[in-house]
């Protein structure tokens, strides 16, 4: 089995995303900088800024959002939920992937943080 890893621009110790046996895995994203600096802001915008990288990086990898299987969102409080869910569904144009969301506190005091795993075919 081949493995591929995309690294990070960001001071952390992970990996945007590893490509294996067919399969791209995101780490966790949440509203950020290049640099690594959180960006705060309502959920709607932490959500869009998160897509946002998360096209990128799948781009970077040469998959699309369409090609996503599975998202995991966590949320800092379910009281966002039907704010997240607003942004989320204008992602995915073609159906949607399978998803789990949970609540918990999160890097930064950030609201939103998103997984994604995605076929490379």
């Amino acid at each position: 089995m081949t493995i591929e890893r995309y690294a990070t621009d960001k001071p952390f110790p992970f990996a945007d995303a590893v490509k294996a046996n067919g399969f791209l895995f995101l780490s966790g994203q949440v509203s950020m900088t290049a640099g690594g600096e959180p960006l705060y802001g309502s959920v709607a915008e932490q959500t869009r800024r998160i897509m946002q990288s998360i096209d990128g990086t799948l781009t970077r990898a040469g998959v699309s959002l369409d090609q996503v299987v599975r998202v995991q969102v966590w949320l800092s409080d379910m009281k966002y939920f039907a704010e997240f869910n607003a942004e989320y569904r204008t992602w995915f144009s073609n159906g949607f992937p399978a998803r789990s969301v949970t609540s918990s506190a999160l890097a930064f005091g950030l609201d939103v943080e998103v997984e994604v795993q995605a076929t490379a075919s």
